[in-house]
């Protein structure tokens, strides 16, 4: 068997504040999402050739810590190093890795994250369609990172520029002035 394309898209969140939230629920989010991602990943690689593509499916939110989010973004943070490290491992076998860190994405994932998307994540609403034709056109380029919108891209600099404890202020401060 030859595996040419891996998608790992499997994953939820929880919104509220961790200590507050149940702590198995937040336990199966870090095995769904870390664990899960892992195995699948490390079970497909020895039948993966040159040429064959992995999409790791991040977030926006791995890009720096959010309150409210907490478990979450840390489990993203994850996905998103475990791709880069294992991307740049794979590169000499010819194994393209992308991580693909959208923004919210209008799907019913907020449903399950115990809410329906606040409005400050709203006005940054993506289309799934939308998402999926650019990660996979930055991974038939052979992009490492796979972000959507300018929006993001301009979170991800932010998140890259600036002190967490700062970023973290700035997210408090957008969520409250959209409430």
């Amino acid at each position: 068997a030859d595996i040419r394309m891996l998608v790992n898209a499997a994953g939820y969140g929880l919104i509220g504040e961790a200590a507050k939230l149940d702590m198995k629920s937040q336990a199966g989010m870090i095995d769904l999402n870390c664990r899960a991602l892992t195995k699948m990943t490390l079970m497909c690689i020895p039948y993966m050739s040159a040429g064959s593509r992995i999409l790791q499916i991040a977030s926006a939110a791995a890009f720096a810590p959010q309150p409210d989010f907490a478990v979450y973004a840390a489990t993203k943070s994850y996905v998103y190093s475990f791709a880069r490290g294992t991307g740049s491992e794979l590169k000499r076998k010819g194994i393209v890795t992308t991580v693909v860190c959208p923004g919210p994405v209008d799907t019913a994932f907020f449903e399950r994250a115990g809410a329906s998307g606040s409005d400050f994540k709203q006005k940054f609403m993506s289309g799934p369609k939308d998402v999926v034709h650019k990660a996979l056109a930055d991974s038939a380029a052979r992009r490492e990172v796979s972000v959507y919108g300018a929006a993001m891209k301009a979170a991800r600099a932010a998140a890259k520029l600036l002190p967490s404890r700062l970023v973290i202020l700035l997210m408090k401060a957008g969520s409250k002035k959209a409430e």
